[in-house]
């Protein structure tokens, strides 16, 4: 097991760090540096994804009263938002009107 700390100077403040990133790497071999952070990348993009069908899409809005149902449903959300996406082409977007107090 190798333990790896990240710290990063927080932007327009000199010399205060940000709070620290701890990573952990399980395995034989440790990777180097670049493979570390490109796998970190692809982490970085599956967050975003997974807070935005949690805050946008339904993801945890149906009461389901098994786990094959949570299973099911959480097996067809990636489903559903891979169709929305391939379909953004053939619809038109179209904006609801800003309501103003």
């Amino acid at each position: 097991m190798e333990l790896i700390i990240v710290e990063r100077l927080k932007p327009n403040k000199r010399g205060v760090l940000q709070k620290p990133l701890w990573l952990v790497f399980i395995g034989k071999k440790m990777p180097t540096i670049e493979m570390i952070w490109s796998q970190y990348l692809r982490r970085f993009a599956v967050d975003h994804w997974d807070r935005f069908i949690k805050q946008r899409l339904p993801w945890t809005f149906p009461s389901l009263s098994t786990p094959q149902q949570c299973e099911r449903w959480s097996d067809l959300m990636p489903l559903m938002t891979w169709q929305l996406w391939l379909a953004k082409d053939i619809v038109k977007e179209y904006h609801l009107p800003l309501k103003l107090p």
